[in-house]
């Protein structure tokens, strides 16, 4: 479950000192909006509620409220290309954000959890590694919103369905922003299998109602130059 005040959620899932200042001084712009998000945040938790689809399900007009205050924040102005990844633990985030980097900065393998928003800067570019959750009302406060709206890019990782990442998919979608779906590992899948896979991902999109993707690459973070959509995918998010 979320934290229940947003500052609580800058001191754990932020730790970058330009990031905490950028999102202290949005605070302080935004007061009014802030004691909103906050107070709807609570009623959320305490009908215990997890998620977006959740939300959607059994409080229709706090859905509707949520979304109205997403409209209202505005984005946080951060400057150059900004780019987070999303994804659940194992998926390989760290690995891709240290391919797409060429250096080792993020911490990968067996134990390594992204616990925080963690970001590395690239060569005109920042990427953000960003917890990996499906069902956390932590998304549900005005500084995330305000954080995935200012982002140039956002891309969701996924290794086997879109299944994964459905309820984050939902408010992404409620809120109007646009993503870029990456399924990584695609080396994992037989050869023979592949494109059948393909067009499974694609027909859960369209089954999902997804309105937001922009693109979907097959990817293999671990051996980037087997797959071609590894360089069509480096080429939109780091181009200028």
């Amino acid at each position: 479950m979320g934290k229940s005040h947003s500052h609580e959620v800058i001191r754990e899932y932020v730790q970058d000192p330009a990031a905490m200042k950028l999102l202290q001084e949005f605070q302080l712009q935004n007061v009014h909006l802030l004691q909103e998000f906050e107070k709807l945040r609570q009623d959320i938790e305490d009908q215990k509620i997890e998620s977006f689809e959740d939300l959607q399900q059994y409080d229709q007009k706090g859905a509707e409220a949520l979304v109205k205050l997403a409209t209202q924040t505005t984005p946080l102005q951060m400057q150059g290309r900004n780019i987070g990844f999303f994804g659940l633990t194992s998926t390989g985030k760290s690995t891709m954000i240290n391919k797409l980097l060429d250096r080792e900065v993020a911490k990968t393998g067996a134990g390594e959890t992204t616990t925080k928003i963690e970001p590395y800067d690239g060569k005109g570019y920042r990427l953000y590694d960003i917890p990996g959750r499906n069902d956390d009302t932590t998304y549900f406060s005005m500084e995330y919103v305000a954080f995935w709206k200012g982002l140039t890019a956002r891309v969701v990782l996924l290794s086997t369905s879109m299944k994964e990442m459905t309820k984050v998919f939902r408010l992404l979608d409620a809120i109007n922003l646009k993503y870029d779906i990456v399924v990584n590992k695609f080396d994992l899948i037989k050869q023979d299998e592949r494109e059948n896979f393909k067009a499974q991902i694609k027909q859960e999109i369209i089954q999902c109602g997804l309105k937001g993707v922009n693109n979907v690459w097959f990817v293999s973070s671990q051996n980037p130059r087997q797959f071609p959509d590894w360089m069509t995918m480096v080429d939109y998010l780091t181009s200028q």
